[in-house]
């Protein structure tokens, strides 16, 4: 008896998968988890901490998120994945606007998970992307987040003028001080 092999034609032909990278940053700050949820998703604190850009959403999982420059031009538009006070947040980007070269990235998954340990507060930042992404934000997250910090203990962001570039974000000037 000769063994035989049945082939099968696959019913759809396969979506070609994406390499991905992920790039995580954790930090300590000297805050409580409510503070630092508000922090993340209050345009009142946000645009201090991130240089002027605020974010559309109401962060409820499903909604669709949309971030902007300082001067009301979209940065990214995508869906909020997951929030749970104060502990998660996370967010898919499905379209980016600032760069051509970047728009059809993907994946680009963002995420926030905070814990208490009073007096601090442990934020890990995870930031699922593709390789050519991962690069770009490899020096981005890490000043972002440090100017978070700053504004959460101190009262004052860093002046990230020096670490940004202005065609990175378009309408940006000097960094507002919390009232």
């Amino acid at each position: 008896m000769t063994p035989t092999t049945t082939a099968r034609m696959p019913s759809a032909p396969a979506k070609p998968v994406r390499e991905s990278s992920t790039f995580e940053y954790t930090t300590y700050i000297c805050t409580t988890p409510e503070k630092l949820w508000g922090a993340l998703t209050m345009n009142e604190l946000r645009k201090h901490w991130w240089r002027g850009h605020t974010v559309e959403t109401d962060w409820q999982p499903g909604s669709e998120i949309t971030s902007r420059f300082p001067d009301g031009s979209p940065e990214f538009k995508g869906r909020v994945t997951e929030s749970n006070r104060p502990r998660t947040l996370a967010f898919e980007v499905e379209e980016i606007y600032w760069s051509d070269e970047y728009a059809n990235e993907r994946p680009n998954r963002v995420s926030f998970t905070i814990e208490g340990f009073s007096p601090l507060t442990r934020l890990t930042l995870s930031n699922e992307a593709t390789p050519k992404l991962i690069e770009l934000v490899r020096g981005g997250w890490p000043a972002v987040l440090s100017s978070l910090k700053s504004l959460l203990e101190t009262g004052n962001p860093l002046p990230l003028d020096a670490v940004f570039d202005p065609e990175r974000n378009p309408g940006a000037s000097a960094t507002e001080q919390p009232a």
